[in-house]
């Protein structure tokens, strides 16, 4: 049972919507001045799917008992154990320039870290025993970082 629990989705990131959206609209006009629509419906579906589906894909972060579990459309893709968790800080970043975007993404300009967000320029950063940080883009960062506090020093 989560002590903590945290969903986020891109459709709340503008510039990620946006984006998405743009990209809608051109695969739409594309596919009628190409004439797509007559000669591979099957095609533009699967293309408009998969362009809508990451908007409505939650990135949910929950902390329990077993630790820090980071899931996607429902798949755990991270756990971190609290005793690995050394500090815990709030922390502004610039989400384009160190780690190329928003999502599960690994660090550019920080070569160990990791991190899961799906909106925001700030997040709860997590520095592991092994030097690694992992950043958590969440909506109530103080509830996570009170809930880390108290996990951590128990």
């Amino acid at each position: 049972m989560p002590t903590y629990r945290s969903v986020q989705w891109s459709y709340q990131n503008t510039l990620a919507a946006t984006a998405l959206i743009v990209s809608l609209i051109a695969v739409v006009v594309l596919f009628f001045v190409a004439d797509g629509w007559s000669e591979a419906p099957w095609l533009a579906w699967i293309t408009i799917a998969v362009l809508v589906a990451p908007l409505f894909i939650p990135m949910v972060i929950e902390v329990g008992t077993e630790g820090i579990r980071v899931r996607l459309a429902g798949l755990t893709v991270r756990t971190i154990a609290l005793e690995d968790v050394v500090a815990v800080e709030r922390r502004d970043y610039k989400p384009l320039r160190e780690f190329g975007g928003w999502g599960l993404r690994w660090g550019i300009t920080h070569r160990h870290a990791r991190a899961y967000s799906t909106t925001g320029t700030s997040a709860v950063v997590l520095t592991l025993r092994d030097g690694q940080e992992v950043y958590l883009g969440v909506a109530d960062e103080p509830g996570l970082m009170d809930t880390l506090r108290l996990r951590t020093e128990a």
